[in-house]
């Protein structure tokens, strides 16, 4: 009887203790904690909104009308990944995009005649004719002179020069009274220029003297050398070198030489052969002040009959120089004035000289 109710307890007490049991945590083990807090940070990403069942367009983005999660893809490395190619220099927009490259424009080549007198060429273009005359004057004894002068070029490195003396005022070596007069000119000569390059030519002439027969030859080596786009040059030895073949070397300056010549005046005597021709060291420059107004000087010597001595026909070397200034009011008109010495050593040879020119 007491052993059919112990059986009862006791499997009482054993459902109890393997309750017990199996209530308690393990060795080891966490214990059991209430929710834990969210951790702080970026927000997770919420999904796209679904489309609806009734739109077949896809979403935005190139996502599936379902309303799943679009896959982002990664770009691509840049080629150089360490910068050593990198132009820090070139220019950039705001979008990062390079600026295309500013072309510089190509100076445009100027063609025809240059209206500057610094920056026109030795010789004339093509079928383009120039006349010109120049008078001038010195001031004791009183002498002045006049010669037309006339060119034309040929081709753009040959030009055909004519150069007349057609008046002169001064007094009369043929007659014995001190008079002052205008005369005729009896002096012209043919020259041509080539051009060896755009900045030195040659030019060979024949001085000739009519009544008497008076002959040379006169060689020049025209140079002109442009500097600061046009607005400065500089030249030379366009009238170098005047040889006497006949009588007298003709000079086309001043005609009261070329009548004192013709007589023989002077201490050689009536007829006598006079200088054997010149030889002259000479130079200009110019200065572009405006396109059609331009300062002008020259300076030179002159060696009379080769000498650098006085002689019974020469008065030795004669230093010139003159100043002035050259006005262009039309692409195919100059005028010109200056003032100088036709000699520093006299100074009656102090006057003035003229140009004008028109170009056809």
């Amino acid at each position: 009887m007491r052993l059919h109710r112990l059986i009862p307890v006791l499997s009482v007490c054993l459902a109890a203790s393997v309750s017990t049991v199996a209530a308690q945590p393990k060795k080891g083990a966490p214990a059991k904690k209430g929710p834990a807090a969210p951790a702080k940070g970026p927000a997770p990403a919420k999904e796209p909104a679904k489309a609806p069942a009734t739109d077949p367009a896809p979403a935005p983005g190139g996502g599936s009308a379902s309303g799943e999660a679009v896959q982002k893809t990664e770009d691509a490395p840049p080629g150089d990944i360490e910068g050593r190619d990198e132009n820090p220099d070139a220019p950039k927009t705001i979008e990062g995009e390079t600026k295309p490259a500013v072309m510089k424009a190509t100076p445009v080549k100027r063609t025809g005649y240059p209206i500057e007198e610094a920056m026109r060429p030795i010789v004339l273009p093509p079928n383009m004719s120039e006349v010109g005359i120049g008078p001038h004057a010195q001031v004791s004894p009183y002498q002045g002179a006049d010669a037309l002068r006339a060119r034309y070029g040929i081709t753009n490195k040959v030009q055909l020069g004519l150069t007349y003396v057609f008046a002169g005022v001064f007094d009369d070596p043929r007659t014995s009274t001190k008079k002052l007069g205008i005369h005729g000119g009896k002096a012209v000569g043919l020259d041509v220029t080539v051009l060896l390059q755009d900045w030195v030519g040659v030019r060979l002439g024949v001085p000739f003297y009519i009544d008497p027969v008076a002959l040379s030859i006169a060689i020049g080596v025209p140079m002109k050398w442009q500097f600061a786009d046009g607005k400065y040059a500089i030249g030379a030895l366009d009238d170098f070198l005047n040889i006497r073949v006949k009588r007298f070397a003709p000079t086309f300056y001043q005609e009261a030489a070329n009548a004192a010549a013709a007589v023989g005046t002077g201490s050689m005597g009536t007829n006598t052969i006079q200088s054997k021709g010149q030889l002259r060291f000479s130079g200009y420059g110019i200065m572009q002040y405006q396109p059609n107004l331009a300062f002008v000087g020259r300076l030179g010597v002159t060696l009379d009959d080769f000498s650098t001595t006085r002689t019974d026909s020469t008065d030795g070397p004669a230093t010139f120089i003159r100043a002035g200034l050259q006005y262009t009011p039309r692409k195919y008109l100059d005028l010109g004035i200056s003032i100088g010495f036709d000699n520093l050593a006299h100074a009656g040879s102090f006057g003035p000289a003229g140009l004008l020119a028109f170009r056809i």
